[in-house]
């Protein structure tokens, strides 16, 4: 019988097989994705059972804004982890802890700012988004209960980063099903049990974040971890911020721009009716699901890259790069024949509303045409990621919803009405990924086997 060779996070990253690296790094990652995806779905489930597509429409309108809270953190979280792993791979530990500190209180103070910030506008805000008068009052219940989450949210983005940047991909995983099982339970109590409607589904958010974001204080302040969140090894520098930054804002852009373009696309949606936006909500979250495993997957090579790269592993490296390619490709090609097949049925398992099932579906047969390219896509952007190169993760991280979606959506929807719509988000992507793989050539010269070090370099 073979023997299952058991590696600490880092041994993964240094000494592992590239493939067996590649796949424990991820499959915790895809697990804790899966559940985040079944996080973010379950407020829409049991909304559904009220049978409400109001209520389905003040969900899809209120959650890109608490979007923003997970921007945050990603600035922190991506550009913390990013140079975390690098730091590890010189064997600069004191720069690790010290970086994790400072990534850990930078998300936790914007998270609370923001938190404010958002409250003292948010009537007008809630307007803006495109609320209607018959979903106002359930939307302001949802955002409401959600800002007290947001400090909690961003600063538990990061801690799940910083978990990854040091290979312990599972306690990542754990982290994030803590905060799942939460909601999953405290969800039909509140809204279904008790009444409270979306209140409801704000309420077993906030517990949930609450809860997760214990469980990663927890962790971070034992003896189980290289890092630290500890207020005395918080200890800002030039270098170590302007390293964070680079990465970091750049993917928080990112997500800050999804967020607002999830708004916009909700103001358009509003314009043909409030079933729009509740068949739209839906599907967004089923269509995101194989996205999100993608990047989850990803994700998991994102250390590996880092390590490797700051160890100058660059064979390790390569190998790594073109498993990841194979590997999320083959996903977002299982994610297009499942939806093919089943997609109908899977917008109706979240409301009874015919109307709002005819267009989630419809939506969402069209959304799916542009993921069987996306792993290409992630794979590059987050390579350039680890390799500490944010011009061209910004490109790419920018491209698909600011460059190319935002102006795409306005000018399809302006010319071809609903169909123009949903249309524009499958094109940006195939777009953006065209973009990426030209962005890509020099290390594509790599996979080619050219001097791994310059080609690098020279990126």
């Amino acid at each position: 019988m073979r023997k299952t060779v058991k590696y600490t996070g880092v041994e993964l990253m240094e000494s592992a097989p590239v493939g067996t690296a590649i796949i424990r790094l991820a499959m915790p990652m895809m697990i804790a994705m899966l559940a985040q995806s079944i996080f973010s779905l379950t407020d829409m489930f049991f909304i559904g059972q009220t049978g409400d597509p109001n209520m389905i429409a003040a969900v899809s309108l209120a959650f890109p804004v608490y979007m923003i809270a997970q921007a945050m953190g990603n600035i922190f979280g991506t550009g913390g982890s990013n140079y975390i792993s690098r730091m590890l791979g010189e064997k600069r530990e004191n720069t690790a802890k010290y970086t994790a500190s400072v990534s850990f209180y930078g998300a936790l103070i914007i998270g609370v700012v923001l938190a404010i910030v958002l409250w003292i506008i948010k009537d007008p805000l809630l307007w803006l988004i495109g609320v209607s008068e018959a979903t106002f009052s359930h939307t302001d219940d949802y955002f409401s209960a959600l800002l007290i989450s947001m400090p909690f949210a961003a600063a538990g983005t990061v801690m799940s980063s910083l978990m990854r940047s040091e290979g312990e991909t599972k306690k990542a995983m754990t982290q994030q099903l803590v905060g799942i099982g939460f909601n999953f339970v405290l969800n039909p109590i509140f809204i279904l049990g008790l009444g409270w409607g979306t209140a409801g589904a704000g309420w077993a958010t906030v517990i949930a974040q609450t809860a997760a974001f214990s469980y990663g204080v927890r962790y971070f302040m034992s003896k189980d971890t290289i890092l630290s969140i500890k207020p005395s090894e918080c200890k800002p520098n030039r270098k170590m911020m302007r390293q964070v930054l680079s990465i970091g804002i750049p993917s928080g852009l990112n997500s800050l721009v999804m967020s607002f373009s999830f708004i916009l696309v909700n103001r358009i949606a509003s314009t043909y009716g409030d079933h729009v936006v509740a068949g739209n909500g839906v599907q967004m979250r089923v269509g995101s699901l194989f996205f999100m495993l993608v990047f989850a997957l990803v994700m998991g090579y994102q250390p590996f890259a880092g390590y490797n790269y700051g160890a100058k592993q660059f064979e390790r490296l390569r190998k790594g790069f073109k498993l990841t390619v194979l590997y999320s490709t083959a996903v977002c090609l299982l994610g297009f024949v499942v939806v093919q097949l089943f997609g109908h049925y899977m917008i109706s398992f979240f409301i009874y509303d015919e109307p709002t099932i005819e267009v989630g579906a419809a939506i969402l047969r069209v959304f799916i045409w542009g993921i069987p390219i996306l792993g290409v896509q992630v794979t590059l952007m987050v390579t350039f990621q680890a390799l500490g190169k944010p011009i061209q993760a910004l490109i790419i991280n920018t491209g698909r919803q600011l460059l190319l979606y935002i102006p795409l959506l306005f000018t399809l929807n302006y010319f071809f009405g609903f169909e123009g719509f949903i249309w524009a988000q499958p094109t940006a992507d195939i777009m953006t990924t065209g973009v990426a793989a030209l962005m890509g050539a020099s290390l594509f010269k790599l996979l080619r086997g050219e001097t791994a070090e310059e080609t690098i370099t020279s990126l």
